[in-house]
């Protein structure tokens, strides 16, 4: 009995009371928001008959120590956490009773109340299950994690934080497929050639002064050209270094699904060079849209993208098989052990 008593019963008295008195005070509250105790010019709010009762439970627990009488005490424990729940939020802010606070206090103690028990019970289940997860799968709850934190910042409209949290959880995400950490470290070589190849090719080439047509910039914008012509490079140099490192993993998956498809007798290396090759024609043919941007920078901005897709094919195919997932092929004498035995001849 005194096992129940200890292991289950007063968890559950108390809860029963925690639930009781937060939800009964606050209810009361609102339904009679005129209704205080006041003696002279203190103001007795149920937050400190929660404390006062908490106190008494917890002091006759330690001096009267009866298996009779643990029941009542957990249920007084209870109650007093409940209307110190109530208004915690009161408390903390000095006087709003309809703070935040309190939904989070309440929230946080539930789930205290459910995740600890479960912990405590099965906390031998969960070090196995969390020691021995591969790194694939860890890096996917980090990507969860960090795309379900983005969500937060789209709810304030902060709109830069949110999608780099976002693009950030999509690319982990994406990284925890073999195929793909390939293509991440190949897409981060070849965007960081990239990035520096269009910071050099902007900021010298000054593709502003022909798109502005000799018109000088706005007063108010508070920049000179040169300035501009230079933000106007960092922005494509990290945007270039963004897209390598998303665009590698995605391309890496998709290289993944068809390099058994052509050129079978051929090297990975070549195989990838040769799919480097395919990306640098798509981005060819999309560029010869761009001619008013200047002759020059477009013949420029496809030379360096060609460098930039042979260096990431070749690296693609060179890394590829470093990450595939080892697996030992099984053969019919696998689990058979051979043996020279020597029999007696009769």
């Amino acid at each position: 009995m005194s096992k129940g008593i200890l292991g289950y019963t007063l968890g559950v008295y108390g809860i029963i009371g925690f639930l009781v008195a937060f939800f009964g005070s606050r209810a009361f509250a609102v339904l009679n928001p005129s209704i205080v105790v006041v003696q002279g010019e203190v103001h007795f709010h149920h937050f400190w008959y929660g404390l006062g009762m908490v106190t008494l439970s917890g002091w006759l627990g330690i001096s009267f120590n009866r298996a009779r009488l643990l029941r009542t005490y957990a249920l007084i424990f209870g109650l007093g956490a409940g209307l110190i729940g109530d208004e915690i939020g009161l408390f903390l802010t000095f006087g709003n009773y309809q703070s935040e606070l309190t939904t989070d206090f309440f929230v946080g103690v539930i789930g205290f109340i459910v995740l600890v028990p479960m912990f405590l019970q099965y906390k031998t289940i969960f070090r196995k299950d969390t020691t021995h997860e591969g790194w694939n799968e860890r890096l996917v709850h980090l990507g969860v994690a960090l795309f379900g934190i983005s969500t937060i910042f789209f709810a304030i409209k902060a709109w830069t934080p949110a999608v780099l949290l976002a693009a950030l959880g999509v690319v982990v995400v994406i990284a925890s497929f073999e195929a793909a950490k390939a293509g991440v470290l190949a897409g981060l070589a070849a965007g960081s050639f990239l990035a520096a190849g269009n910071f050099l090719l902007l900021y010298y080439t000054d593709p502003l002064t022909s798109l502005l047509g000799g018109e000088s910039l706005p007063p108010d914008l508070g920049l000179t050209l040169d300035q501009l012509a230079l933000l106007l490079a960092l922005v494509a140099a990290i945007i270039s270094l963004l897209i390598g490192i998303a665009g590698g993993a995605l391309l890496g998956l998709v290289f993944s699904a068809v390099r058994n498809r052509y050129m079978r007798n051929y090297s990975l290396q070549t195989r990838g060079i040769t799919f480097g090759i395919v990306l640098w024609a798509v981005y060819a043919a999309f560029s010869a849209s761009l001619s008013d941007y200047g002759s020059l920078l477009v013949s420029l901005s496809v030379i360096l993208a060609l460098a930039a897709s042979l260096a990431y094919g070749y690296l693609l195919g060179s890394l590829f098989l470093r990450f595939r997932r080892k697996t030992s092929a099984m053969t019919p004498d696998t689990n058979r052990t051979a043996t020279n035995q020597t029999f007696p001849q009769s």
